[in-house]
């Protein structure tokens, strides 16, 4: 039972994440942002098993993190060395309770912290809550469910999902993403009709439908433009070669990655935000797509899919409008209203600004998971 007392002392988190500098999870940098102004917080990271510290060295010695990568590799599965390794690191450090980013790492931080008596508190991202193979290979979150002090979805759709699997509904929380809304500026209402996506190239972004409605928008207003902005990996050539193929060359810009400051830029001089997100066929789905809530904060109304969260991020008829996942017809109807009538955008985009407002601000969502994650390391008495 953990017994000293909370009273004037710097809570020490220890915060997982898969990847140190991954260009798409940016709210994992907010969110730690957020912790360490109000908690003393180190990190780890490593894909699946968050094996190094902010550093980059590896929480193990060189020879037990080989000799766990061989049993690993014969087992399949985690083991002595590699817990070893990370019960050292919790113990030396003083932590006084795990925050884990995705289902997988925090999975893996189960064993280390149960021997421990350390709280663990995971947070949902996306698809470790709708991947079937993957969740299949976490045996549903068995373990995890069980231990975990308490579970944060980042959706009602993901919270869903968590309850079928399995998880305590008493334990299960939703907190959705927040951004920081005075970072976007929206801009002039008169714009041309420009459109703005922003994203991976992935199945779940739909990608490719979103071209097929432009093109179609595109029939109606050839003065329409298309700027994507992502990775070019994945189903990025897909889209480049649909593109020729519909001859819309001249009308798409693929910009590749771009900075926050240059994405924030690009709205506030495009028209309207799209993305078609979808269920990939492995069922990975969105949680709540950090550019939608940007885009609604920058003013800029939305036309998207009942999915995910974006339900919940997007008000049909009030700041955007969404479609069924793979209507890209009724997304190509949507765009041409919108861009047809520039003070209906407008309105849209202001009264997205002002739900961002009130309903994601980042400094507010964060500070509601922090509680949370506070709450699970004070000490019963």
């Amino acid at each position: 039972m953990r017994t000293q007392s909370f009273k004037n002392y710097c809570m020490r988190i220890c915060i997982t994440r898969s990847e140190k500098n991954a260009y798409s999870e940016t709210f994992i940098h907010n969110q730690i942002k957020t912790f360490t102004e109000n908690a003393d917080v180190v990190t780890l990271y490593g894909g699946r098993y968050p094996e190094r510290k902010e550093d980059g060295s590896l929480i193990n010695s060189r020879l037990f993190w080989a000799l766990h990568k061989i049993v690993k590799t014969v087992l399949g599965r985690n083991n002595f060395f590699s817990d070893y390794g990370m019960k050292k690191f919790l113990k030396e450090n003083k932590i006084d309770v795990v925050f884990a980013n995705y289902g997988m790492p925090a999975s893996h931080m189960v064993a280390p912290c149960k021997a421990l008596g350390i709280p663990l508190v995971a947070i949902f991202h996306g698809h470790d809550a709708t991947d079937k193979k993957l969740i299949q290979q976490y045996n549903n979150y068995k373990d995890l469910f069980a231990y975990a002090s308490q579970i944060v979805a980042v959706s009602r759709v993901m919270q869903e999902k968590l309850l079928a699997l399995g998880a305590n509904p008493k334990k299960l929380i939703m907190i959705p993403y927040g951004v920081k809304t005075a970072f976007f500026k929206p801009g002039q209402t008169d714009k041309q009709p420009s459109l703005l996506a922003v994203g991976r190239f992935t199945a779940k972004k739909g990608p490719l439908y979103t071209i097929r409605a432009f093109h179609r928008l595109v029939q109606q207003r050839p003065d329409a433009t298309l700027t994507m902005v992502g990775k070019k990996d994945g189903l990025f050539e897909a889209c480049e070669e649909l593109a020729k193929t519909l001859n819309l060359e001249k009308s798409i810009h693929f910009t590749g990655v771009l900075t926050p400051v240059e994405i924030a830029n690009l709205m506030q001089k495009s028209m309207v935000f799209v993305q078609h997100s979808l269920t990939a066929p492995n069922g990975d789905m969105e949680g709540t797509p950090l550019g939608i809530l940007e885009a609604s904060a920058a003013g800029l109304p939305v036309v998207s899919t009942l999915h995910g969260g974006i339900r919940d991020a997007v008000i049909h008829g009030k700041t955007g409008y969404l479609v069924e996942e793979k209507d890209e017809i009724g997304m190509y109807e949507y765009l041409l209203d919108l861009v047809s009538h520039p003070e209906k955008a407008a309105e849209f985009g202001a009264n997205g600004r002002k739900h961002i407002q009130e309903n994601h601000e980042q400094d507010v969502q964060w500070g509601k998971v922090l509680e949370v994650v506070k709450n699970a390391a004070k000490p019963t008495v």
